[in-house]
């Protein structure tokens, strides 16, 4: 229970927005479909990192399935992965503080990081936010057995082609948003970013 609701309280912090765009900033465009969902995924998120409280609140048959609270080896992969990302990304808002916003924001003397985290690649947050987030689906993925197993959608979620296919979904939805992101950097700092890039990976030091 400790770790459920460590980890809950990890992903919260992980997922909610720091600092705010204003006026002043430069905010490039994203398109429509990336701006809602950098304002509804991290909500649909916290939907599902809730405790075994609200899990017996909404699935009375949950009281009697103790399975629920069990460590496994799946959920403690996932257990480690999400204090691994939840740390990780409470790093990255302190070491961006204000330059830290979900929205590409380029704000007035701004200053591009390279310390903490940003030492070993450009884009940390991003790393820890799929451990996170993929540490709270193993975890939470056993939710899905009180679903009526007429759902296919059950079956998927709990087999290795449906993790797989998150993981493959999440990662070209993050290309798409790091190369906006990134263009709007080398037109800010220029030489700098063109220096800064030739030295750090994007998610994985020396990797990728």
């Amino acid at each position: 229970l400790f770790l459920l609701l460590l980890t809950s309280l990890l992903y919260y912090k992980g997922s909610t927005n720091p600092n705010l765009s204003s006026h002043d900033d430069y905010t490039p465009s994203e398109g429509l479909g990336s701006k809602y969902a950098v304002k509804l995924m991290p909500r649909i998120g916290q939907l599902f990192a809730f405790s075994p409280t609200a899990i017996t609140m909404f699935f009375p048959q949950a009281s009697t399935s103790a399975h629920l609270l069990s460590l496994t080896s799946i959920s403690m992969v996932g257990y480690l992965l999400m204090i691994v990302g939840g740390l990780g990304r409470l790093w990255c808002y302190r070491t961006l503080g204000r330059f830290f916003t979900f929205e590409i924001t380029i704000r007035n003397s701004h200053k591009l990081i390279k310390t903490g985290p940003y030492t070993y690649v450009r884009h940390p947050s991003y790393t820890f936010a799929f451990m996170l987030t993929t540490g709270m689906f193993l975890v939470h993925r056993r939710i899905a057995n009180f679903f009526p197993d007429t759902y296919r959608l059950k079956g998927f979620m709990l087999s290795p082609v449906g993790v797989v296919t998150f993981c493959v979904v999440f990662y070209l939805l993050l290309l798409k948003r790091v190369t906006t992101e990134e263009k709007a950097l080398a037109k800010a700092f220029g030489k700098e970013w063109n220096e800064y890039t030739s030295k750090t990976k994007r998610f994985i030091p020396t990797i990728m």
